[in-house]
C-alpha cells in the first residue's frame, strides 16, 4: 500500500468521523477543566479513558489528591516506541460562572480550552482509532500520556513524563499547531523569580528620609534586570506582577515582584541565572533586606540526535496530505520540553490550529482538525515502519 493511498484512506475516514469528533469536542468543552477544579479535570480524564478503551487501549490512572488525575493509554506494537503527550486541564478561573460553553460560528468553534487542548485530545483519539480500523501493519508501541495539571507545571506527573520519555524512541506532542498548521520544532525553557524587599516604614510627609522605600528598591532592581533581555538569542526577563505599600502617605516597608524568564538553551539559562543572582546579591538602598526564590520550571525543547529523522517523517506525511510543512519556535512551554530533555526526538504542535488560547475568546479552526489528525496518524504509521 503506497503512502499516498494510505494518506487518502486516513483522511477520508477522518472526514467521515468529523461530526462525531465535534460531538465529543462539545462534550469536553462544556466541562469546567480549570487546573484548580479537580472534579472537572477528572471527568474529562474518565471520558477520554472510556473512549480509548473502546479502541482497545489499556488504561492507567495516575491519581493525585491535589489536582486532576493523569491518564495513560497504551497499545502494544513493534519495537518502535512512540509517546504522545496531551493534557486534560485548561487555563480558566475555577467556578461554573466562568465556563465558556461550546459554540460554533462558521469555521470557528469557541469555548473553554477548545484548542488548548480539548480538540487536540479528540484529534489524538481519532487518529489512533482510524489506524486501528485500517489495520496498519507494523504499528509502533504507543503510549498516550494525558497530564491533569499541565497548566501548573505537570508536577504531579513529572517523574512519569520523564520515565516514559526515556523509554520512547519518538515523541509527538499534540498541542495545537500554529497558523498555517505549522508544527513546533523547538520551544524555550522557562523559570520564575519571586523577589521580596523588606525596609522601614515612615510618614511620607513628615520624615520620608528615615524610611527605607522598598518600591524604590524594586524599581532600581528592575532597571538592572531588564538589561538581561537579549532578543537576538531569544532570552527574555519580564516582570509580570508587582505589589507593595499600605497607603499613599506611608513609605512602603514591604514590596515584592514576580518575573518570568525564558531561554532557548541550558547554556543561556546558566548564564542568566548567575547574572540574576549577582544583581540580587545586595540591595541598592542601605537598610533594605532582599530575599528571593529563583525557580527553574522547564528545560527548553531542543533538537537532539534523531530530530532530523523525525522532522523528515513529518515532512513526508505533510507532503502526502498536501499540507505545507511550516515550523515555528514559540516562547511557550509544554510537557514535550521534559521529554526532549531526556534526549528523545520531539515534535510539538501536532494538533489542530486555533488562537487566543487561555482567554474567553479562545477559538479552534474546525477545518484544521481532519488535516492535522491525518498528519498525526500518518506520522505514527511511518514511525512504525522504520
Amino acid at each position: 500500500m503506497g503512502d499516498f493511498m494510505l494518506a487518502n484512506q486516513i483522511r477520508n475516514r477522518l472526514q467521515e468521523y468529523l461530526p462525531q469528533m465535534l460531538e465529543l469536542l462539545q462534550n469536553l468543552v462544556d466541562r469546567n477543566t480549570s487546573s484548580d477544579y479537580k472534579p472537572g479535570v477528572d471527568a474529562v480524564g474518565e471520558k477520554m479513558a472510556e473512549e480509548f478503551e473502546k479502541i482497545g487501549y489499556s488504561i492507567e490512572f495516575l491519581k493525585n489528591e491535589n489536582c486532576g488525575n493523569g491518564v495513560i493509554a497504551c497499545c502494544p506494537g513493534n519495537q518502535q516506541k512512540v509517546l504522545l503527550i496531551c493534557h486534560l486541564d485548561s487555563v480558566f478561573a475555577s467556578g461554573t460562572e466562568q465556563i465558556q460553553t461550546y459554540r460554533q460560528k462558521g469555521n470557528l468553534a469557541y469555548g473553554n480550552g477548545v484548542v488548548d487542548m480539548k480538540a487536540c485530545l479528540v484529534n489524538c483519539l481519532y487518529a489512533l482509532k482510524v489506524l486501528k480500523e485500517l489495520k496498519i501493519p507494523n504499528m509502533p508501541t504507543i503510549t498516550v500520556l494525558m497530564s491533569g495539571d499541565e497548566e501548573k507545571g505537570s508536577l504531579a506527573v513529572l517523574d512519569r513524563i520523564c520515565q516514559e520519555g526515556k523509554k520512547a524512541d519518538w515523541c509527538l506532542v499534540t498541542e495545537g499547531s500554529r497558523p498555517g498548521m505549522a508544527v513546533v520544532t523547538q520551544r524555550k525553557g522557562n523559570a520564575y523569580l519571586h523577589l521580596h524587599a523588606h525596609g522601614r516604614a515612615a510618614h511620607a510627609g513628615n520624615e520620608p528620609q528615615i524610611g527605607r522605600n522598598t518600591i524604590d528598591e524594586l524599581a532600581l532592581k528592575i532597571v538592572k534586570l531588564r538589561e538581561l533581555n537579549d532578543f537576538n538569542v531569544g532570552t527574555t526577563f519580564t516582570v509580570t506582577k508587582i505589589s507593595g505599600g499600605q497607603n499613599r502617605i506611608i513609605v512602603p516597608e514591604d514590596a515584592s515582584l514576580d518575573a518570568d524568564i525564558r531561554f532557548y538553551t541550558m547554556e543561556e539559562w546558566e548564564k542568566i541565572s548567575q547574572q540574576i543572582k549577582q544583581i540580587l546579591s545586595r540591595a541598592e538602598i542601605d537598610g533594605i533586606q532582599l530575599d528571593y526564590e529563583l525557580t527553574f520550571n522547564r528545560p527548553p525543547l531542543t533538537l537532539v540526535d534523531g530530530s532530523a529523522t523525525l522532522q523528515d517523517i513529518v515532512i513526508e506525511a505533510s507532503h502526502e496530505l498536501d499540507i505545507a510543512y511550516l515550523t515555528t519556535q514559540p516562547g511557550g512551554v509544554s510537557d514535550g520540553n521534559f521529554v526532549s530533555a531526556q534526549g528523545t526526538p520531539t515534535i510539538d504542535g501536532m494538533g489542530p490550529t486555533g488562537g487566543m488560547m487561555c482567554s474567553p475568546e479562545e477559538f479552534l479552526e474546525i477545518d484544521s482538525m481532519v488535516p492535522c489528525a491525518s498528519r498525526l496518524a500518518l506520522t505514527i504509521a511511518k514511525l512504525g515502519a522504520l
